[in-house]
């Protein structure tokens, strides 16, 4: 098991495979344009980077803390972790590690 972490608290939306599909798509789709590409950073307009990712996610364990603190969470987060620990645990596996 590798002990290596996150070096920034980021989860996307989907999986690897769709990622890595998605990026396989967008640059086909940019190779076999026909028209040519003038400027070096004209494929940008060819293809949607949205869909690459649809969702990024950044939550350091500052703002986690605080959420947790005031009551900003989900009830069902609130209710499954009820100490600061337990939802330190649940951030750090969900948010931190690889």
């Amino acid at each position: 098991m590798s002990r290596s972490y996150k070096k920034v608290p980021v989860s996307t939306d989907g999986k690897r495979k769709t990622t890595k599909e998605m990026k396989r798509y967008a640059n086909k789709h940019v190779r076999h344009y026909k028209e040519g590409l003038h400027k070096g950073n004209a494929y940008k307009k060819l293809f949607c980077s949205y869909d690459i990712h649809d969702f990024i996610s950044y939550w350091p364990w500052s703002e986690a803390k605080q959420d947790y603190e005031t009551g900003m969470l989900s009830s069902y987060l609130q209710e499954r972790y009820p100490t600061l620990k337990s939802f330190y645990r649940h951030w750090y596996t969900c948010q931190k590690r690889k």
